[in-house]
């Protein structure tokens, strides 16, 4: 039986009824207690402290209850349809890789509407995960001032130098040494809006859990450090970098 992982505040989350009767559904609850009978009949309930954003809520699941199965979880946060308008029914269609984003978008026109509509076009897809700069967090071909300024928030909280790649450090920070090796040889990287991902439960408990206790603690300690999770999920799961010479236009810049 898959998971589904949802990370909520005060979203109201009558949504999942409609979630396929496959899923078991966790909630961690980190704004007003939840008193919907019906809904509370549907998922396991647990609350935690309001702290770190949706990173804390998916770092406490993989540390305390994480299936150690050969099943899957998918991530959410309590309202996962501005950044993935087509969620439910992604929850039943057939998975590839052994991580996979699984929205669309950040918001309305973010990215601008006219990338969104050229990759629908040319692929056919409901997901499209974003392109960054590993260096400086924005996207690599919009500007998005928001991820900037958090590349720059994590430069200065960290007092680390410009230019630094900022993948390659936190990962050293939180001791997972070879993910670090591998970011500080590439360019740029990959994410799923809204930290909305499908992982593999198998892939998850093969990574030494001291990584995820270190990252805990790094999200619980730097308010910034919640935006940057939120583009390494793939990656902390296997999603590759990439570099220069990766072959990356005709996935990332239809035209």
């Amino acid at each position: 039986m898959p998971d589904l992982v949802i990370a909520r505040y005060n979203e109201d989350i009558n949504w999942v009824h409609n979630v396929p009767s496959e899923y078991n559904i966790i909630v961690y609850n980190k704004g007003e207690r939840i008193k919907n009978i019906s809904i509370l009949n549907r998922i396991q309930y647990i609350e935690i402290p309001n702290i770190g954003r949706e990173s804390d809520s998916y770092l406490y699941h993989i540390i305390n209850n994480m299936k150690k199965n050969h099943s899957f979880t998918i991530f959410t946060q309590g309202d996962p349809f501005e950044h993935a308008p087509d969620f439910l029914k992604l929850l039943s269609l057939p998975f590839e890789n052994d991580v996979w984003g699984c929205s669309l978008r950040w918001k309305d026109n973010f990215p601008p509407e006219y990338i969104l509509n050229k990759y629908k076009e040319k692929t056919g897809r409901l997901i499209r995960n974003e392109l960054f700069s590993l260096f400086n967090w924005a996207p690599v071909n919009w500007c998005d001032i928001g991820a900037y300024k958090s590349g720059c928030f994590y430069l200065s909280d960290y007092k680390v130098e410009n230019g630094t790649n900022i993948a390659s450090d936190f990962f050293r920070r939180i001791g997972f040494y070879s993910m670090s090796l591998d970011a500080s040889q590439a360019m740029f990287g990959e994410f799923s809006y809204g930290a909305i991902f499908g992982v593999k439960n198998n892939v998850v408990n093969k990574i030494d859990k001291e990584i995820f206790v270190n990252a805990l603690r790094e999200v619980r300690s730097y308010p910034v450090t919640g935006y940057i999770m939120e583009r390494l999920w793939l990656h902390m799961f296997g999603q590759p970098f990439i570099g220069l010479r990766d072959n990356i236009f005709d996935n990332y810049f239809p035209i």
